[in-house]
C-alpha cells in the first residue's frame, strides 16, 4: 500500500468514527512514521513485539480541564504495520485495530481493557 493510500485509509476511517467520539477529541493530532518500525517501549522490545501505534499524552477522562496547551499525539507505524500485515484487506483491518486501540487510551482505557475488547 503506498503512503498515500494509508493516508487515505487512516483519514477515512477518522471520519467514520461516530460523533460523539470525534466531538470529544479535541487538541489530538494523528501522524504517520512512514520509515521506521518501533520498539519504543523496553517491555516490547524485550518480547520482539512491535509497535503499531502509540498514544502520547494525558487521557481525556484524567485531564484537569477541557482544554491542556500541550496537543495529545497518537502515532501510526506504517512499516510495523506492512510487518504484520499480509495484503491491504489486513492492512486495513490492523490500521483499524491500531486507531482505535489508540483512541481508548486517549478516552482513558487501560491496555488490558483493550486487548479485552480485542483492540
Amino acid at each position: 500500500m503506498n503512503n498515500e493510500q494509508f493516508e487515505n485509509l487512516i483519514e477515512n476511517f477518522l471520519l467514520e468514527l461516530p460523533e460523539k467520539f470525534r466531538e470529544k477529541m479535541h487538541n489530538i493530532g494523528i501522524v504517520i512514521d512512514y520509515e521506521s518500525t518501533s520498539h519504543k517501549y523496553k517491555k516490547n522490545a524485550s518480547t520482539g513485539e512491535l509497535t503499531l501505534g502509540l498514544y502520547e499524552g494525558v487521557p481525556y477522562t484524567k485531564k484537569p480541564g477541557s482544554y491542556s496547551i500541550f496537543p495529545d499525539k497518537i502515532t501510526i507505524y506504517k512499516k510495523s504495520l506492512e510487518t504484520v500485515s499480509q495484503n491491504d484487506e489486513e492492512m486495513e483491518l490492523n490500521v483499524k485495530k491500531v486507531i482505535l486501540h489508540e483512541i481508548g487510551h486517549y478516552f482513558g482505557l487501560e491496555e488490558e481493557k483493550l486487548r479485552d475488547l480485542g483492540y
